[in-house]
C-alpha cells in the first residue's frame, strides 16, 4: 500500500484538472443567513484507475464530494476532513487508507499497489462535519451562509480488477539518433537527457554544465564574426603580420553568453568596447540571427521557472533574460521588456529546484540569515494578493514589483565577526563561511576563522562548527579553493608553494595536504587567476601556465592524472601552451590557451582541447584561442558548445551535425549473372555552415579537416571518410548484407556486386553516424532479368564430298545417260 504522493506530476495534474472541472460544475444552492442551522446532504464518489491493473502495479484512487467546502478560497477556508478509503482484498483482509484532507474543491487522491489477483473493493467514507470559516488551513476563507451548517455523511463504493498480467505502461520514446531540433515534442520526455540550457550566472556553478550532452568531436556547425579579426595585412602596421587586438586585457568580448531553448544570446562589441553594439539572439544550430535589441544594460543570466499551483503547471513561457540585478526581465523569444523588480537584496545566489532564483542574505551584525526568493508569493508577481485563486496565477507582465520583503524564511544565527563572508551555500544542507580575509604575505588575518551554519529545515540557523586556523610559516598567501558537496571537502591553496589542502565541510578538520608543489609556471595561473574548478563529483581540476591539466581526488588529495600533451617548442616562452579551464560537461573537460594580455599575432599552433574528465585521455583538439581570466566566454547546451575564437574574432559552434547519404546504380536493369557497381556519397549537411555539402570525414581526421574548411589551413592529404553499410532486400524479401565500405576524401564510396537470383532488389546504403554526424541512409533499386535460353544443339551433319566432285559425278552421269539413249535409238531403226 502507498499513501504518499509518489505518482508522476503528469498524473497529478490530470487528476486535479478533472476534480476542478467537476467541482466547479456542482455548486451550492443560493442561501441566506438562517437559524437554526441546516443539515445538508452530500454525495460521495470514488474511482480507481487503471482498471483492470496488474499485480504490483500502482493504481490511482480518486475520491470527492459533490459539494465544495463552504468558504474555501485558494489556500484559505475549510476543507473536507477525515476522509477515509477502506480496501477489502480478494482474500477478505482489509486496509484503511487515510485519513485525508480534501483540496479546496472537495476532492483528494492517493495511490494503491495491489499484491493479489482478484477483485478489490474500495469504500470511500465522508463522516460528515460542521463547516468552519478556517478549518485545517488556519487561514480564514470567504464568508459564506453555510458556515456552521452540518454536512451529512455519505459514502461510495467501487471495485478494482487485478490480473496477473501487467497492463502496458505509457510509451517512452527513444533518444534521437538523427539530427534533431527544437521544439522537442512534449511526449518525448526522455529527451531531457540530451537537451539542456546554459543560463549563466549562478546556474553554472564552477563552470560545470550538469545536464545534457557535450561534443565528442571538433566538428563545426557554423561560425559568425562579431568584429574584424585575424591578420590585418597591408603596410600600415608597425609589425607586418600583426593581428587585431583581442580585448583580453580589460575588454573581454563575448562574455557571459546564455543558451535557452536552443537559442544563443550574447553581447555585440562596439569598437574597442566589449559591449555597446546591441544584444542578439541566434539559432544555436544554424547561427541565424533571430532578433537584435539595443538595451541600456544587457542581460547577464537567464531563468526557466517551473510554476506549480492549483491553477497553473509547467515552465513559464518563455523564461526570462535578466539584467541589472533583476531590474529588467526580457522575453527570450523576441527580446521585449516584460517586468521589473526593485529593492532586491545582495546575497549568495543559487537556483532552486523549480528554477526559482534564491539569495542567502547574511547579516552578521544583526545576527540573522534569510532566504530571498525572486518568485515569492504576496509580492505582486501573481494575479492578486490574498488567498483567492488569483493569488495562485503567475501574472507579473508589465509590473514593477517591490521585492524588499520577498523572503521565504528568516532565522537568528550565532554571533559572527562583522566581516563574515559566505564561502559556499549547499541548499538544505549548510552554509560555509569565513571571518575576515585569509592570510597573505603581509600577515593579514592570522589566525583566520572558518565556520558552518545548518540550512536543514529542522536545524536552520544553528552553528555546526567554528574553527581557528594558523597560517603556515613564511608569510604564505592562502587562497580559498573550490568546495565539493559529494566529497564533503572544502579546499585551500598555498600560493607561493603551490600546494593544496582539503578540509571537512562537516567539522572543519584537515583531511589531507599540503600536496606536492605544482610546476613553477602555475604560480601565474591557478593561484592568480582562479583557474581551478570542481565538478561536484569528488574531483578537483587545476590548469596553468605549465601547460598541464591536473586532476586531484578530493577524498584524499592524491593526484589522479596529468594531461600535458601541449608541447609548444619555440612558440611560447613556457615550453608548453598555457592552459585554462573552460567548462566541464558530460564527462569531459574543455580547456584552452589564454593569457591576460597576449601579444599580436598570437601563438602559432594554439589549440582548444577536449579531455576525458575521468581518465585524462585526450579526446580531440582543434586550433583556436579563447577568452581567459574571470570572464566566462563559453556556453554548452543541447550537445553544442560555442566560444569566441580570438584569432579570427568569430564565434564557433561545435557539435554533431546532420549528414546525407546517396546511393545509385547506373545500369539498374541487368541480366542475371552480371555484376553492377554500387556507388554513392556521404556528405555534411550542417545548416548555415561552410561545410554544408562537403564530404563527411572520420572523427580521427575531423580536427585537421575543420582547420582546412574554416581556418584556411592546407587540405589534409591523409583524411579518411566514414564507414557505409550496404545491404539489400532480395526478391524473396530476405535481408542480405552486401558489405561495408569506406568513403574517401571526396565523400564517395563504391562496391562491385553480383546479384544471386533474378528479380527486383532494394539496395540500402546506411551511414550509422559518428561523433561528428548523425546517421543517414538512402535507397535505390535494381532489376535482374532471366538470362535468354541457350540455342538448341544442331543435328549431326552427313559428310559431303567437295563441290568439284559433285560436278564430276554429274558430268559422268550425263555422258552415261546420252550413251544409253543412243543405243536405244539404234535398236529401233528399221
Amino acid at each position: 500500500m502507498k499513501t504518499s504522493r509518489n505518482n508522476t506530476k503528469a498524473i497529478a495534474i490530470a487528476l486535479f484538472l478533472v476534480l476542478t472541472i467537476t467541482a466547479t460544475l456542482i455548486t451550492l444552492p443560493a442561501a441566506n443567513a438562517h437559524a437554526p442551522t441546516w443539515n445538508v446532504p452530500t454525495w460521495a464518489y470514488i474511482a480507481v484507475a487503471p482498471n483492470p491493473v496488474g499485480v504490483d502495479q500502482t493504481a490511482t484512487v480518486v475520491f470527492w464530494l459533490d459539494r465544495i467546502p463552504p468558504g474555501a478560497a485558494g489556500i484559505g477556508g475549510d476543507r473536507w476532513r477525515n476522509l477515509k478509503v477502506e480496501v477489502t482484498k480478494p482474500d477478505g483482509t482489509k486496509e484503511t487508507l487515510g485519513p485525508f484532507t480534501s483540496d479546496p474543491v472537495g476532492g483528494g487522491w492517493t495511490t494503491y499497489t495491489p499484491d493479489q489477483v482478484g477483485t478489490y473493493s474500495f469504500v470511500f467514507s465522508f463522516l460528515g462535519q460542521v463547516a468552519s470559516l478556517t478549518g485545517p488551513t488556519g487561514i480564514p476563507g470567504s464568508a459564506n451562509d453555510y458556515i456552521n451548517d452540518t454536512f451529512l455523511a455519505s459514502s461510495a463504493t467501487t471495485t478494482l480488477t487485478v490480473q496477473q498480467e501487467p497492463i502496458p505502461q505509457p510509451p517512452t520514446y527513444p533518444l534521437p539518433t538523427e539530427y534533431w531540433t527544437r521544439p522537442i515534442e512534449g511526449q518525448n520526455t526522455e529527451w531531457y537527457r540530451v537537451a539542456s540550457n546554459w543560463l549563466g550566472g549562478s546556474h553554472i556553478v564552477g563552470r560545470v554544465q550538469p545536464d545534457g550532452i557535450a561534443p565528442n568531436s571538433p566538428h563545426i556547425m557554423w561560425t559568425k564574426p562579431i568584429s574584424f579579426g585575424g591578420v590585418v595585412g597591408g603596410s600600415q602596421t608597425s609589425v607586418l603580420g600583426t593581428t587585431f587586438y583581442s580585448g583580453l586585457s580589460y575588454e573581454v568580448k563575448f562574455a557571459n553568453p546564455i543558451i535557452m531553448y536552443g537559442r544563443l544570446y550574447y553581447n555585440l562589441p562596439l569598437g574597442n568596447n566589449a559591449a555597446g553594439g546591441g544584444y542578439v539572439c541566434v539559432d544555436l544550430r544554424t547561427g541565424e540571427q533571430l532578433w537584435w535589441q539595443n538595451y541600456t544594460t544587457n542581460p547577464s543570466f537567464g531563468q526557466l521557472f517551473d510554476y506549480e499551483s492549483m491553477n497553473q503547471h509547467g515552465v513559464i513561457p518563455n523564461g526570462y533574460l535578466w539584467a541589472s540585478n533583476f531590474a529588467n526581465a526580457y522575453d527570450p523569444f523576441n527580446g521585449n521588456w516584460l517586468f521589473s523588480m526593485t529593492s532586491v537584496p545582495s546575497g549568495t545566489e543559487v537556483y532552486g529546484p523549480n528554477g526559482e532564483i534564491l539569495r542567502y542574505v547574511l547579516n552578521a551584525a544583526g545576527k540573522w540569515l534569510a532566504l530571498w526568493n525572486n518568485t515569492a508569493e504576496q509580492q505582486g508577481l501573481h494575479g492578486a494578493l490574498g488567498t483567492g485563486t488569483s493569488a495562485y496565477q503567475w501574472r507579473p507582465i508589465g509590473k514593477t514589483v517591490n521585492m524588499s520583503t520577498a523572503y521565504s524564511w528568516n532565522v537568528t544565527i550565532p554571533s559572527l565577526m562583522t566581516g563574515a563572508t559566505v564561502v559556499k551555500v549547499i541548499p538544505d544542507d549548510l552554509l560555509l563561511g569565513r571571518n575576515g580575509s585569509l592570510p597573505g604575505n603581509t600577515g593579514n588575518w592570522n589566525p583566520y576563522t572558518m565556520w558552518a551554519i545548518s540550512l536543514k529545515p529542522t536545524s536552520r540557523g544553528q552553528l555546526l562548527w567554528i574553527k581557528n586556523y594558523e597560517a603556515p610559516a613564511g608569510n604564505i598567501t592562502i587562497l580559498q579553493g573550490p568546495v565539493d558537496q559529494q566529497a564533503r571537502v572544502f579546499t585551500m591553496y598555498y600560493k607561493e608553494t603551490m600546494q593544496w589542502l582539503g578540509y571537512s565541510i562537516d567539522n572543519g578538520t584537515l583531511l589531507w595536504g599540503p600536496t606536492a608543489s605544482e610546476p613553477y609556471w602555475n604560480f601565474y595561473s591557478s593561484a592568480a587567476l582562479g583557474e581551478f574548478i570542481t565538478n561536484a563529483n569528488g574531483r578537483l581540476y587545476v590548469a596553468g601556465y605549465s601547460g598541464e591539466l591536473r586532476c586531484y581526488d578530493l577524498k584524499n588529495g592524491s593526484l589522479s592524472w596529468i594531461y600535458n600533451n601541449t608541447n609548444s617548442g619555440f612558440a611560447t616562452a613556457y615550453g608548453n601552451y598555457p592552459l585554462s579551464i573552460a567548462a566541464v560537461a558530460d564527462g569531459k573537460i574543455y580547456v584552452y590557451t589564454s593569457e591576460h594580455s597576449p601579444n599580436a599575432p598570437p601563438y602559432k599552433g594554439v589549440r582548444i582541447r577536449c579531455v576525458n574528465a575521468t581518465t585524462g585521455d585526450e579526446i580531440w583538439t582543434v586550433m583556436g584561442w579563447s577568452s581567459g581570466g574571470a570572464g566566462i566566454s563559453w556556453a554548452i547546451a543541447d550537445g553544442y558548445f560555442v566560444y569566441l575564437n580570438l584569432i579570427d574574432m568569430q564565434i564557433y559552434c561545435f557539435g554533431k551535425g546532420p549528414s546525407a547519404t546517396t546511393v545509385s546504380i547506373q545500369n539498374d536493369v541487368i541480366t542475371h549473372g552480371n555484376s553492377v557497381l554500387i556507388k554513392g556519397t556521404v556528405t555534411d549537411q550542417s545548416p548555415g555552415s561552410k561545410a554544408k555539402g562537403t564530404p563527411a570525414i572520420s572523427d580521427a581526421s575531423m580536427g585537421q579537416w575543420m582547420e582546412y574548411l574554416y581556418m584556411q589551413k592546407p587540405i589534409p592529404t591523409n583524411a579518411t571518410g566514414v564507414e557505409v553499410t550496404l545491404d539489400t532486400i532480395d526478391p524473396n524479401n530476405n535481408f542480405v548484407h552486401i558489405g561495408t565500405v569506406k568513403s574517401d576524401m571526396s565523400g564517395m564510396f563504391k562496391k562491385m556486386w553480383t546479384p544471386e537470383v533474378p528479380g527486383e532488389y532494394t539496395i540500402i546504403a546506411t551511414f550509422a553516424g559518428s561523433e561528428s554526424y548523425y546517421s543517414s541512409y538512402a535507397e535505390t533499386a535494381i532489376g535482374v532479368s532471366e538470362a535468354p535460353p541457350a540455342p538448341a544443339a544442331p543435328e549431326p551433319a552427313v559428310a559431303q564430298p567437295p563441290l568439284d566432285m559433285y560436278i564430276l559425278y554429274a558430268t559422268i552421269a550425263m555422258i552415261i545417260a546420252i550413251a544409253i539413249v543412243g543405243i536405244l535409238l539404234l535398236r529401233k531403226r528399221p
